[in-house]
């Protein structure tokens, strides 16, 4: 049985042609095996998987990163249930990191949407900077901005590692002191002309325009003093969309009691 439900863009009010609320439906198994043994998880995710998972007609590619890992998660929820498999917990209580197997609630995982009145259009102004005297415009980027961003190889070394701090700061940057440029003229002009304690502040600011979204964890107690508001790190990757049996019995047995 196909299941569907409505979700809410966290970024529904920056948008021109995807709608704020998306109708999402249950993958089905074959589209599971593609995911599952796709070497390109992200790719295989935007071509095959939620063009088909999304009633509305949309090109997830445009999805900002932000809205990207929501959808990711709301798919999750919708197929396999919220539980996970995690491997480390982390305790500022009694100061400890316990390393095993435990089972997790990804409905602990908090969630920033942006603001109501959010302008993907935000101006660094050059009294920021302490020698820098250019305005910067940044923006929240596309999940297809940050893949491009990683596999640009402007921004890699003569042994293929790419800085992806360095080159997604240069992807979420429109324009230098009022004239728009390409991310390879954005690392030109950074490299050439900002200082090194400037690229500080830039990089402060980028940070306090990239706290929305997903947080990258959730809650679980503490194995070893009970502290309910212990950590655990969750990532969205192939692993989040294979959840063992533990998982699925503990989703399975929530459903009954709901429905009892």
């Amino acid at each position: 049985m196909t299941i569907s439900e409505k979700i809410q863009l966290l970024g529904s009010s920056v948008y021109d042609t995807i709608p704020g609320e998306l109708t999402l439906t249950s993958v089905t198994t074959g589209s599971e095996l593609d995911y599952v043994g796709a070497e390109d998880f992200d790719e295989t995710m935007l071509t095959k998987i939620l063009p088909k998972c999304i009633e509305e007609d949309i090109e997830p590619k445009n999805l900002l990163e932000i809205d990207y890992y929501w959808v990711l998660r709301c798919l999750r929820f919708i197929n396999y249930g919220p539980y996970v498999k995690i491997g480390a917990i982390f305790c500022d209580k009694c100061e400890t990191t316990t390393r095993g197997e435990y089972l997790a609630n990804l409905e602990t995982v908090g969630c920033k949407p942006l603001p109501p009145d959010f302008e993907n259009r935000i101006t660094i102004s050059k009294e920021e900077f302490i020698t820098f005297n250019k305005d910067i415009e940044i923006h929240l980027p596309t999940i297809q901005e940050i893949l491009n961003s990683r596999k640009d190889k402007q921004f890699q070394d003569a042994f293929g590692k790419s800085n992806r701090r360095f080159a997604r700061i240069c992807y979420m940057i429109k324009s230098i002191g009022g004239q728009r440029m390409d991310p390879v003229s954005i690392r030109l002009t950074l490299q050439r002309e900002m200082e090194p304690a400037d690229y500080i502040i830039l990089q402060e600011k980028i940070s306090e325009l990239e706290d929305y979204g997903l947080r990258g964890g959730g809650t679980i107690a503490c194995p070893r003093c009970g502290n309910p508001e212990a950590a655990f790190v969750a990532f969205i990757d192939e692993s989040f969309f294979r959840p063992d049996m533990a998982c699925l019995r503990r989703w399975r047995d929530d459903r009954s009691r709901r429905e009892a």
